[in-house]
């Protein structure tokens, strides 16, 4: 399998991280580094691993609290689906909900939309937009791995509570979105442990 991982749990939200690279060329992608900056950056000086970008699943606090500094130390560009721009916007105001410093928000370089791809060494993930958890939240899907964001946990889902959330549309987008891929694919949340399509097809309380 060409594509592989290494997840950090990082930050008081116990928010995951991934570097994901090609096993053969040793290109990635970092996605949603949003705390433990040092950590991050140490975990990709320590690999001979190429980050080419960062992407975002979505533009909650936990997700993006310090990813600029990231963005700005290894000097990538950084990606995210516009409809999470006003979530962005107001990043001080979500740390101020916390009782966190504001931060500042990273630099976007380009949006990524329903269908595009992201391509790294032999690798290829395909964006598939699950608004509900926020308007702009994507996964990134390869034949047998799904980055998920918060849109699905482990028996569970992400919140709808949050401003600009919606259960309707989250359960529209998990049903519609993830439902439909095989059950063997691997789901890597946001947060907890990783699971299965199949696993939560059959046994999550909010899919049944």
């Amino acid at each position: 399998m060409a594509l592989k991982w290494e997840k950090l749990t990082v930050g008081p939200f116990a928010m995951n991280a991934y570097l994901l690279w090609c096993s053969r060329t040793l290109a990635g992608v970092l996605i949603d580094p949003g705390d433990e900056a040092d950590l991050i950056l140490q975990t990709v000086a320590a690999t001979k691993i190429k980050p080419e970008r960062i992407v975002l699943t979505h533009a909650h606090l936990d997700h993006v609290w310090q990813a600029k500094a990231v963005q700005e130390h290894l000097k990538l560009p950084l990606f995210m689906h516009r409809d999470d721009v006003p979530l962005l916007e107001r990043l001080p105001f979500q740390a101020q909900m916390f009782g966190l410093p504001s931060p500042e928000p990273p630099r976007v370089d380009g949006y990524l939309n329903e269908g595009e791809e992201v391509s790294f060494g032999d690798v290829t993930m395909k964006i598939l937009h699950a608004p509900g958890h926020s308007p702009g939240s994507i996964v990134l899907y390869s034949d047998d791995t799904a980055v998920v964001g918060d849109v699905l946990f482990q028996g569970s889902i992400g919140r709808t509570d949050l401003p600009m959330g919606s259960y309707e549309t989250l359960m529209n987008s998990i049903h519609r979105k993830l439902m439909t891929l095989p059950d063997h694919v691997r789901v890597l949340p946001g947060h907890g442990e990783e699971t299965t399509i199949g696993i939560e097809r059959l046994s999550n309380p909010f899919l049944q």
